[in-house]
Formats: structure tokens, C-alpha cells, sequence
């Protein structure tokens, strides 16, 4: 009997030691997690609940492990989710939910539906980060292959070198070196060079970024020539070369130094890619491209309605290039504009429209130079034309040389008629 009354004893005992060091334990931690000065005040908040109300929920821990401060009885609490559960990482900056109850209980389940695994999202994040750099290497790819052909072409056909050919070969070649110094980005630039921030590095991002805004303004002489040629009804004759080169080439090159001393001084790390945050610096050079994409869309507001008025009964040769010029600016300004709109545009925390917005980016950035090549030069009929011409010309010339050449194949030396002349007569 004595030994049955002394178990008992020691079982009481065992819990309230269990119980009363759960406690500290928790009340441990939530003073490394809140700091002294936040567990005084939040003990002194519970003793005037406790003597308004008198009834509360004492500290506790879950299941889990999660710790459970003194609460006021009808009151929802929430905690942060566990940095580290059963070996896998989650984002603390959700939140579990307990409620304690009017009876001064807590609970018996906590609500963990916000807590996400980290390691989820992170292979997640990572597959798409994958197939987002395979689609931009394939779309520079293609681009640059496609953009080097149109380059030859133009390059090979003296018959078609007007005003308005030579500013779409600029804006094909702009293209080029845009996506060639993509390729030298991606292939010569790992952590450690950026981290390192040479001076080779800066240098390399200087060049892109000039190339990149170089074709914009090279589309922003697309714009140009079409609204002189059909709005403002000038002689194209008046538009001179130099004007459009000074345009496409010379007007970015100050505006990329100015941004260049810009991240020097206020940005200088990384390589130039990238900026901090509170730092506006690539914006000196992002700010005048997107201007020019909204003239640009003013520009073809004003052709359209030109077209649709005035020139709808005309049908010249010069007409109907101005409005297939017209079409393909019409197709090529947003697949151009939609990106760097998109500057405007945060697509927030959500997991889907991140994907979506990665994917969307990572296909206009990387086929532009595909579209370029495709609409200012393989659908453009003036250079189908004149290729056509080429080719048969071609055809015809290795045509002659082959016929020649086998009409000189046929033996007609003198030394080999005498022979058979002589064996024709010693035969009779």
C-alpha cells in the first residue's frame, strides 16, 4: 500500500516537473525570440487581461514544438512557422494559428496550413529557371542565325539599297551585336567574376546594354521614316542617311556613359547588373527607351489613320511597300514594347504569375532579333524579289558554263581527225 501511495507521489511529482519545465522552456524561447524588454510587456499585457477577465491560457507547446505564450481566453494567436520541421526548411514569415478557447484551454489542433517548405519551391523555382535559360539560349540562337542570313542579304543586294532598306539593315545589325554580346555575357560571367566586379565585366554590360538600346532607337528610325514618308507627306529625298545613324548610333552612346558614370559611383558592384535596392541609376538608360516605344506607337496611331483615309484607293508600287512596312512595324513595336512595359508590371508574390512572367520575359527577349529578321527582310517582297532575280540569274550563267563546257568536251584537235582519217583509209 505504502509502495502503490508512493508511485502515485512520484507520477504527480514527474508531471509537474514535465509541466513546469515545458514551460520555462517555452517561456526560454520566447525570450531569445522576442528579447526581455518584449516578454515584460507582454507579461504585463496577460496580468491585466488575467485580472480584467480572469480566465486565460497558460504557456504551452504543441506537438510540433511550437511555443504558445500566456493568452487572453477567446483570443487567436499566431506564431511563426518553424524555421527547421522533421529536416526540411520552411518560410518563417507565415504564420501558425491557435485559438484559446473561452474555458481557458488552448485548442487541440494548431493551424500550419500557411507553412510552405522552402525546399518545394526552391526545385520548384529551380526546374523553371532551367527551362526559362534553355528557351532564351535557343531564342538567341535561332535570332542570331536567322538575323546573320537577312545581313548577307542585304549585304549581297546592291539593287535594293534605298533609305529605307539601309535603316532596316542597321536595326538587323544592331540586333546582331545585341545578341552577341548576350552570348558573351552568359558564357564569360559566373559568381566569382561577379562578384569580383572587374573591370572586363563592367565593360562587357556596358556594351550589351549600349547594343540593346541601340536597337531600340534603330526601331525608332522605323518610326520616323514611316511618319515623315506618310503623315507629314515629305520627299523621302529630304531624309538623309546621317540623320538616322546619328539616331540608331550616336544618341545612346552619351546616354549608356551617363549611366555608366551612374553605376560607377553609386552601384559599382556585380558587374553593373542588377541594382539595390532604393538605387534608380538603370533607369537613365530603361527611361529613354521606354519613351521612344510610346513616340513610336504615336507614330503608327497617326500612319494607320493616314492609311486608312487617304491612301486606301491608291495602289503604287511605293504604297503598297508603305503599308507592308506599315503592317510589320505594326507587329514588331509591342513584340519589342511588351518587355519593357513589364517594367511597370510586378507580378507579386504568387508562385503562377511568377512562372508566367518568367516565361512570357524569357521568349520576346530572346526571339526578337527571329522576328526582326523575318518581317523587315524573308517576308519583305522588294528583297524576295530581288533575291528571285539573283537566283535565276545564277541559274542561268551556271546553265551557259555547263553547255560550254560540254561543247568544249567534244574532240575536235586536228592531230586526232588525221588518225582517224588514216584509219578510214588504210581500212579501205
Amino acid at each position: 500500500m505504502w509502495i502503490c501511495l508512493m508511485l502515485k507521489v512520484l507520477s504527480v511529482l514527474s508531471f509537474v516537473i514535465v509541466k513546469v519545465s515545458a514551460d520555462l522552456t517555452c517561456n526560454a524561447v520566447l525570450m531569445l525570440a522576442s528579447g526581455n524588454q518584449t516578454l515584460y510587456h507582454l507579461d504585463a499585457a496577460n496580468h491585466s487581461d488575467t485580472n480584467n477577465s480572469g480566465v486565460f491560457c497558460r504557456t504551452a507547446i504543441d506537438g510540433i514544438g511550437t511555443c504558445w505564450p500566456r493568452s487572453v481566453a477567446g483570443e487567436m494567436v499566431s506564431r511563426s512557422c518553424p524555421e527547421f520541421l522533421y529536416g526540411v526548411r520552411y518560410n518563417t514569415t507565415n504564420k501558425i494559428f491557435r485559438k484559446c478557447l473561452a474555458n481557458g484551454t488552448w485548442a487541440s489542433k494548431s493551424n500550419y496550413s500557411q507553412c510552405k517548405a522552402i525546399l518545394n519551391v526552391q526545385r520548384k523555382s529551380r526546374l523553371h529557371y532551367r527551362i526559362a535559360v534553355i528557351i532564351n539560349y535557343l531564342g538567341h540562337c535561332l535570332s542570331l542565325f536567322t538575323l546573320f542570313i537577312a545581313f548577307i542579304i542585304f549585304l549581297r543586294l546592291r539593287s535594293i539599297r534605298c533609305l529605307r532598306n539601309i535603316i532596316h539593315w542597321n536595326l538587323i545589325s544592331a540586333f546582331i551585336l545585341r545578341n552577341a554580346t548576350w552570348f558573351i555575357v552568359q558564357l564569360t560571367m559566373n559568381p566569382d567574376v561577379h562578384e569580383s566586379n572587374v573591370p572586363w565585366c563592367r565593360l562587357v554590360t556596358t556594351a550589351y546594354n549600349y547594343f540593346h538600346m541601340a536597337s531600340f532607337f534603330w526601331m525608332f528610325g522605323e518610326g520616323c521614316y514611316l511618319h515623315t514618308a506618310i503623315v507629314l507627306t515629305y520627299s523621302t529625298d529630304k531624309l538623309k542617311k546621317w540623320m538616322f545613324i546619328c539616331i540608331g548610333w550616336c544618341i545612346p552612346f552619351p546616354i549608356i556613359v551617363a549611366w555608366a558614370i551612374g553605376k560607377l559611383y553609386y552601384d559599382n558592384e556585380k558587374c553593373w547588373f542588377g541594382k539595390r535596392a532604393g538605387i534608380y541609376t538603370d533607369y537613365i538608360y530603361q527611361g529613354p527607351m521606354i519613351l521612344v516605344l510610346m513616340i513610336n506607337f504615336v507614330f503608327l496611331f497617326n500612319i494607320v489613320r493616314i492609311l486608312m483615309t487617304k491612301l486606301r484607293a491608291s495602289t503604287t508600287s511605293e504604297t503598297i511597300q508603305y503599308r507592308k512596312a506599315v503592317k510589320a512595324t505594326l507587329v514588331l513595336l509591342p513584340l519589342l514594347g511588351i518587355t519593357y512595359m513589364l517594367f511597370f508590371v510586378n507580378p507579386g508574390e504568387d508562385e503562377i504569375s511568377q512562372i508566367v512572367f518568367i516565361y512570357f520575359n524569357s521568349f520576346l527577349q530572346s526571339f526578337q532579333g527571329f522576328f526582326v529578321s523575318v518581317f523587315y527582310c524573308f517576308l519583305n517582297s522588294e528583297v524576295r524579289s530581288a533575291v528571285r532575280k539573283r537566283w535565276h540569274r545564277w541559274q542561268d550563267h551556271h546553265s551557259i558554263r555547263a553547255r560550254v563546257a560540254r561543247a568544249m568536251s567534244i574532240p575536235t584537235s586536228p592531230s586526232r581527225l588525221s588518225f582517224h582519217s588514216i584509219k578510214q583509209s588504210t581500212s579501205v
